[in-house]
């Protein structure tokens, strides 16, 4: 009583006798051309449903069967990032006995490349794995990941290694990340974080045995052997794995490969650029922490030991910062995160004069730095649909393997040029001024996604 007629291009769909869904045009226009445009969160419980979920044609969220891809995902995660984790390893050996005479900045391409392009192809491999399905695309992935290792154990050229042990098995690592980074928010609602938390964490923990391993098989068996091994294990476990990449949310048909709406809106460009940034400084410990080990007196031993000190704290790292965000806002804990690494890294890394502080910055920069891995994909799957995540998670990353790419040259030409390969004060401070201009970023998502709420207090969970 008292409303009057609806209009035309209003259309009402009734899911349950009594509720009703009002949407008028230009929401209809917009779910048509992909879905991925809708309204902020009004608070980080409210998740928007995809159509498919709407129509109960999906399994439900929350339940035991998801953690059962999850961990599917935890496991390959240990191949995915293990292998960049634990590089540090493989570029102390090559800087400092094969190729002791080829420049850091070249050498960096190697490592570089792998993660660059396994970020950066993951804009397609994400696309393809909504299309095609998580399985198919990840078993590719398996099958590039052990051939590269195989050919890379035959290459005595430094060339020969960043075509192989750079490009190839980045591309392959693109191929098992993509579908392996959206499972775990396809799964979960409620526990999001803890969950995306838990998978990522495979990546340390991945880390920590590829480390360990590596140095244990070069030093018994030469690097060649160490990389025939590798392959053979990538192959027999991802392949077992792989079979448990189930979806929650069907793809829904599309026209275009890639989901180019997503662009259209703010937070995926802060994201985008968040992700570009802290990416660019990020991996400079990890790369030089063993070569400046062995400038105070340390052998090629201690930097392996150093990464694995590194590894073990992003282990409970990742998965903390999955369990603090569903509590108090995976911007906000984004947020602080970085900061505190940029806090942690500089005066620890620039003041070391012997082992035990670099001991000391490996433990917290592990726990600290890394959760950025764990709260993005819960950033974007609190504000585009499941259905597509894979797809805009590819599109995000693009930015986080440009990042790598120019971060880990500079940082490899910096090391050369300024720091003398004697030093690591230009190094340092380059890494640490990129994560502080990602913290600024996080800072501006925050105000945007806070400015799209009624409730406008500073401090509030977001």
């Amino acid at each position: 009583r008292g409303v009057g007629p609806i209009p035309v291009n209003t259309h009402i769909n009734i899911h349950h006798k009594d509720m009703a869904s009002v949407s008028f045009a230009g929401d209809t226009k917009a779910s048509e051309r992909g879905s991925t445009h809708k309204t902020e969160p009004l608070c980080d419980e409210n998740v928007k449903l995809t159509s498919s979920e709407e129509h109960g044609d999906v399994r439900p969220a929350d339940g035991l069967f998801g953690w059962i891809p999850t961990l599917a995902a935890m496991v390959n995660y240990m191949f995915i990032f293990g292998v960049s984790n634990s590089y540090g390893v493989f570029s102390t050996y090559y800087l400092n006995v094969k190729f002791a005479g080829t420049s850091a900045t070249t050498l960096a391409w190697i490592g570089t490349l792998v993660t660059s392009l396994m970020l950066g192809c993951s804009i397609l491999t994400g696309a393809m794995s909504d299309k095609l399905g998580y399985r198919v695309t990840a078993y590719t992935g398996t099958v590039i990941c052990t051939l590269a290792y195989i050919l890379a154990s035959f290459c005595n050229e430094v060339w020969q290694l960043i075509l192989t042990q750079g490009v190839l098995l980045g591309i392959g690592a693109s191929f098992l990340y993509a579908p392996s980074v959206s499972i775990p928010a396809q799964w979960f609602i409620k526990n999001r974080g803890l969950a995306t938390g838990i998978a990522v964490a495979g990546s340390s923990i991945g880390g920590l045995w590829f480390t360990a391993a590596i140095q244990a098989m070069i030093d018994s068996l030469g690097a060649e052997w160490a990389l025939r091994i590798l392959g053979i294990i990538t192959f027999s476990v991802t392949s077992l794995t792989n079979s448990l990449y189930y979806r929650r949310v069907p793809a829904k048909p599309r026209k275009s490969l890639f989901e180019f709406c997503a662009a259209k809106r703010l937070i995926f460009w802060l994201v985008a650029v968040e992700t570009c940034t802290i990416y660019t400084g990020y991996w400079a410990l990890t790369f030089y922490v063993g070569t400046n080990a062995k400038h105070l007196g340390g052998t090629l031993r201690d930097g392996s030991n150093l990464l694995l000190v590194l590894n073990a704290g992003s282990v409970v790292g990742r998965v903390m910062a999955g369990v603090i965000a569903d509590r108090f806002g995976c911007i906000n804990t984004l947020l602080i995160s970085i900061m505190l690494t940029v806090v942690i890294e500089m005066p620890l890394w620039m003041t070391a004069k012997t082992m035990t502080p670099l001991y000391v910055l490996c433990a917290l920069y592990g726990l600290i730095s890394p959760s950025f891995i764990s709260i993005n994909p819960v950033i974007i799957g609190r504000h585009f649909d499941m259905d597509v995540l894979a797809s805009v998670m590819g599109m995000t990353n693009l930015f986080g393997g440009l990042g790598v790419l120019a971060g880990n040259l500079a940082q490899g030409a910096i090391f050369d040029k300024y720091d003398k390969r004697e030093q690591f004060t230009n190094t340092i401070i380059f890494s640490g001024m990129f994560i502080l201009l990602a913290g600024i970023v996080t800072f501006v998502m925050r105000v945007h996604v806070q400015r799209q709420r009624t409730d406008r207090r500073f401090f509030q969970r977001i």
